[in-house]
């Protein structure tokens, strides 16, 4: 089986630590490459809220809940946008509360 090497995984995966402010926020990515994210799954590290996942296929205002049973529905103030080096978050506190310690993963 022949394997492709992926010679800089910046450009198909990136990790982004942010703090949140309850105001809208736009986060760009730290690496050296640039990458507009199709799938973004962002987990609040200070507390117990749900884990928010969006696809550029459902659009940015469509939330998947994976540890939740009930799958997804339409979440204004979460993500707002897949920006060409990031993406934007309303005021949601699961994913920008204030003083909250964030991840997101993206691809």
């Amino acid at each position: 089986m022949a394997y492709t090497t992926i010679d800089n995984p910046e450009l198909f995966f990136q990790c982004k630590l942010y703090s949140g402010s309850s105001s809208d926020v736009t986060v760009t990515f730290d690496g050296s490459e640039d990458m507009q994210p199709d799938l973004v799954w962002i987990k609040n590290r200070s507390t117990s809220g749900n884990h928010g996942m969006w696809d550029s296929v459902r659009g940015a205002s469509e939330q998947i809940y994976p540890n939740q049973t009930y799958g997804e529905s339409t979440a204004a103030n979460s993500l707002t946008a897949f920006n060409s080096n990031g993406f934007s978050v309303g005021s949601d506190g699961d994913q920008n509360g204030s003083g909250n310690s964030l991840v997101a993963w993206c691809w």
